[in-house]
Parts: structure tokens; sequence; C-alpha cells
């Protein structure tokens, strides 16, 4: 280019470097001022406290003249010093010396009586030049005789040091036309650089701006409309980039929240794609079939699977055949964990497009141990339910037949109704039972809370068992702690489960047995305990007591009539109660049921 916006550059930079030039000799002489300031200020005091040390009877000369005084005047190197005094305490002066550039000021020493150097500012009487004032106490024989004054003129600018900045602010203003010329030589290739932007703007059809002049403005502007046209074409191209990358997103999106959704669900799950390898599967398939991810995805299913069930299955949905049959499964017992059964069912998925084009198939492996022990379980309430019915309908439909016969004696006759009554009592009582258990376990009963004597229901239940029956055999006895609390709760239900553990308690009693109910209170439960003397529990049977329909094997249980009902009643309306049962049994001594309720606010009163 051939000039840089005219000659505006150059005079910038000249006028930038005076001011530079001046605000650097402005700063030298104020450091200069301040300096010489901080020299008077270090030696007026030195010499007020060097004077104020002498003895008086020298810094007042008995003769005319000023003895010690003079010397500071003396000092022909020290323009600054303007005067030396010594004065009483009124201020009158004792001892004079002066250089002659100005008058000794007077001030009021009255209320300036310190013992120290101190430091003031006045102005001098003949000029309108300041004077840094120092001042010390005179002492003679320990007492304040006077005081020492000695003044210095504050020091002003010192112009004659302005030859001095001059000479060395000559090489920095001699350095900006140097620079100046230097600059104009290295932009010289700006122009080349212009043309050729102007070139490139043509081959690529853009319109350029109007430029008259080479200078170095019109080239940025140039620039910077070449710069925001580049980057007009490099938006199109992220623009296109970006739809592309948001279309990538949005199907990566859409896939894992898929994989999310197939992740939550609570069956192994295994996705295989039209050639049948793996393209998915949920984190639950390898507890069920034992093989890890890494191992089944991209894989097919003959390279990663040992079971001909599932191979067999599963290669039927590879080769595109029954893909409508979506009932197809199997079951399997894995090797691993033989306790669980699996089922396993494939399932076609078609494209969103068409409803007969197939684009994978879905695998469900499924844990089905829960349902089969369910199966297994109702199976068995069924039959213990039937069993139970059946024993003593049976036993009923014998002595009713009996009761048909002629002539039959009156002992037998009213053996006969005896035995039909209990057995009608014994159906009720599990069918009572079974209602209970079902209501407690749906959740449909609700606790009929009420206020209750403690002492009163468990002796009044107590007595009713004792008087039930023929007991003659067994002894009963009632150990109720004094005072025991009033409590809120279900009267009814507590006492179907206290007369289903007396009851438990005669029936497996030895002859002669004893069956003992008492009850203590402590500072947080209500603990009530039944106990016998029967043929006790043995311990594999003491964790299953509680279990609906549970019965141990023992002959000495077999013997004996019941269901099975009457321990797990028991528990269930213990829980109810916020309580818990705990059994401690030895066979052949006897054993123990021990309730506890807590004494929350919700039952204590």
């Amino acid at each position: 280019m051939k000039q840089i916006a005219g000659d505006r550059f150059g005079i910038a930079m000249i006028i930038a470097s005076l001011a530079v030039i001046l605000l650097i000799a402005t700063q030298f002489l104020l450091h200069r001022q301040t300096d010489r300031a901080n020299a008077i200020k270090t030696e007026g005091r030195n010499v007020a406290r060097l004077l104020s040390n002498l003895p008086y009877q020298q810094l007042i000369p008995k003769q005319r003249g000023n003895g010690i005084l003079d010397l500071l005047n003396s000092k022909e190197s020290n323009s600054d010093f303007a005067y030396a005094a010594i004065v009483d305490l009124k201020g009158k002066p004792l001892a004079i010396t002066s250089s002659g550039q100005t008058i000794i000021p007077n001030v009021a020493l009255d209320n300036d009586k310190k013992l120290w150097v101190t430091e003031h500012k006045t102005q001098a009487q003949n000029n309108a030049q300041n004077i840094l004032e120092f001042r010390a106490p005179l002492l003679n024989a320990g007492e304040l005789a006077g005081y020492i004054r000695v003044g210095y003129f504050e020091p002003k600018l010192e112009l004659d040091e302005i030859s001095f900045i001059a000479q060395l602010a000559l090489p920095i203003f001699l350095l900006v036309p140097f620079t100046y010329l230097m600059i104009r030589r290295e932009l010289k290739p700006l122009k080349q650089v212009n043309d050729e932007i102007n070139s490139v703007m043509q081959k690529q059809h853009i319109n350029q701006q109007d430029s008259t002049n080479n200078d170095f403005k019109d080239f940025m502007k140039n620039f910077e409309y070449f710069v925001a046209e580049i980057d007009k074409c490099f938006n199109n191209s992220e623009q296109l980039q970006f739809k592309s990358k948001a279309s990538n997103l949005a199907l990566t999106y859409q896939r894992q929240r898929a994989e999310s959704a197939l992740q939550s669900l609570p069956d192994a799950i295994l996705v295989m794609d039209e050639t049948g390898k793996a393209t998915f599967a949920n984190s639950k398939l390898t507890p069920l079939i034992g093989v890890d991810l890494d191992r089944i995805i991209g894989v097919n299913t003959h390279d990663w699977c040992q079971l001909p069930s599932i191979v067999n299955l599963l290669s039927k949905y590879q080769s595109h055949q029954q893909h409508f049959q979506r009932s197809d499964s199997v079951e399997f017992i894995p090797e691993h964990n033989p306790t669980i059964t699996v089922s396993v069912n494939a399932y076609p998925l078609f494209t969103p497009k068409s409803d007969e084009a197939i684009c994978g198939t879905l695998v469900i492996f499924k844990d089905i141990s829960s349902n089969i022990l369910a199966d297994q379980a109702r199976g068995d309430f069924i039959n213990h339910v039937s069993h139970e019915l059946k024993s003593p309908l049976n036993v009923i439909h014998m002595y009713a037949e009996s009761l048909l016969e002629p002539g039959l004696p009156k002992e037998q006759l009213v053996c006969s109704i005896n035995i039909i009554n209990d057995e009608v009592e014994r159906l009720s009582n599990l069918i009572s039972n079974l209602l209970n258990i079902s209501k407690i376990e749906a959740g449909n009963i609700a606790l009929n809370l009420q206020r209750v004597k403690l002492n009163e229901f468990l002796t009044d239940t107590f007595n009713s068992i004792a008087r039930s029956g023929d007991n003659s055999d067994i002894q009963f006895e009632l150990n109720l702690a004094q005072n025991l609390p009033n409590i809120q709760l279900d009267k009814d239900l507590l006492r179907v489960a206290l007369n289903n553990l007396l009851t438990n308690a005669v029936k497996y009693n030895n002859p002669n047995g004893k069956v003992t109910l008492s009850a203590k209170e402590t500072d947080d439960e209500i603990i009530i305990s039944i106990s016998d003397t029967g043929i006790g529990i043995a311990k594999k049977d003491q964790a299953h007591v509680f279990e609906k329909f549970y019965r141990s094997d023992e002959d000495s249980v077999t013997q004996r009539s019941g269901h099975g009902l009457g321990l797990a009643l028991a528990k269930e309306i213990i829980d109810i109660h916020h309580g818990t049962v705990q059994l401690q049994s030895i066979v052949g001594e006897g054993s123990t049921f021990t309730i506890e309720l807590k004494k929350t606010c919700s039952f204590l009163k």
C-alpha cells in the first residue's frame, strides 16, 4: 500500500512520544523533589535532636555571638537551610542564626510543650515559600528551659534538571520516526495480500466492497468482509453437518431409550436381527443362562448356547419359518443354577412400514420358579383342605349311620352324638381359621381396638379352656402379675390366638401334665407365656410350626388330631398387633410360646 492513512499515523506517534517524554520528566522531577524533602526531614530531625542533647551553657554563649548555631549556617552546600534559633518558653530568642533569605517567623509555643522532636510547616514572612521547622526541647538542670527551632525551605521542582532530562528524551524522540519508517516498510506486503483477497473473491463470485484507497483501514474492511463471506460458507457446511449429526443423535437417543426400557423390564430380554445374531441383551439374561453378555452380542445362537431346545426354537425364527406362531416356548433348568426353571418365548419383530417384513426376533427369558412353587402350594393347599374336611366328614357319616340302627344302646347313642358334635366343632374351627387367615393375608380384616383389662381378659380366656372338654388329667396354673395395665387391642382376635395356643398345649401334653399361663410387664412390653409339659417340638420342626398346614411327621404328633392352622393363625394375629411370638421347646419336656406386645402410645392407655 502507498500510505497508511496519510501521515496521520506518524503525527499521532510523535504526539504520543512527546506525551510519554513529558510524563517521564514530570515523574522524575517529582521524585527528586520527594527525595529532597525526605532528606531535609531526616537532617532536620537529627540536627534538632543533636542540639537538644548539648548542654544549655554551650548553646547559649555568654558573649555576643551564636556559637554552635553559626556552624549550621556555614554549610554552603546546603541551600535549603533557612534559620536556627534557641528560644525560651515564651518564644523570646536566646540565640539566632539565619541564612539571610528569610526572617524567623513568630510562633506561639504555649501549647507546644512537648519533650520530643516535632515537625511543623509554616510560611516565611518575607516570601511565599513554605518552611519545614523542627522543634526540640531544651533542658537546663533537668528542667524545660526553652526550645530549639531549626528551619529549612521546602524543596521546589528543580527546573535546572530539564536540560539533563532533555538529553535523555532525545534518543526516545528520535526513535519514533525510525519506528514509523520501519512499520511502513513492514506493512508494504499488505498490498499484495489485499490484491490476492480480491482475486479470490472474484473467483468465488463474491461481491467486493468498494475500496478507493489503499490504506490500512480499507484493507481491514476488505479483510473483514472476506472473512464474513468465508464464515457464511462454513456455516452452510456446518448446518448440513449439524442436520446429519442431529439425525444420528436422534436415532441414538431413540435406541438408548428403547434399550433403557428393555433394561428396566423384570424379565431377561434378547433381541436378534434377521440373520440370527444377537444385537441387544439386558443384564438380567446372564443370571438365567450363565453366559456373559460379551459372548452373546454379535454372535449366532449356536455359538453361545449349548441347549438344543433353545437352539432349535431360535433357529426356526432364523430361517423365517412359522413367524406367526407366537406361542412357541420351551422350558429348561440351567446347569449353573438347578434350583430355578426358566421359560423361553420367541416373538417376531416386524418393520414399522410393513406387517410382513421381518426385521428380527424378540426372545424373553423368564424365571417361572415362583409360578411353579405357587401352583405346587395351591395343590398342596387343596389336598390339605380336602383331607382335613374328608376325615371329620367320614367320621360323621360313620356315626350317623350307626344312629340309624334299631335297638342301639343308650350309652352308644350318647357316644355317637358326642363324637359327631366334636367333629362338627372341628370342621367349624377349620373353616373359621381358614377364613380368618384369608382375611388377614388379603388385608381385608380391620382391628377393632378397644380398651381391655388385661388381668380379667387373660383369666377369662384361661378358665374357658380349663373348663372345656375332658381335661380332668391336666393341671392348669394361672400366674399373672399384679396390676397389669389396661391396653388397646382387638379382644376377639387375640382371644382366638390365645385359644389356639392353649388348645395345643392341652392337646400335645402328657397324661397328668401341666399347662401354665403367665403374664408380666416390663418398661417397654407386655410378655405373655403359655407353657406345657408335653411331648415338645423337635428342632427340625421348630422353624416350620408357624407355616400353614405344617405338621410334624413324628408319631407322637400324627396320632393327635389337627389341621396345622392354629399356630399359623395365632402368629398372623399377633403380627397385626405389632407383636412377636417365640418358641422354646425341648423334646419330651414341653414347649413355651412367648408373646411380646409393645407398649406403644397406640396400644397403652
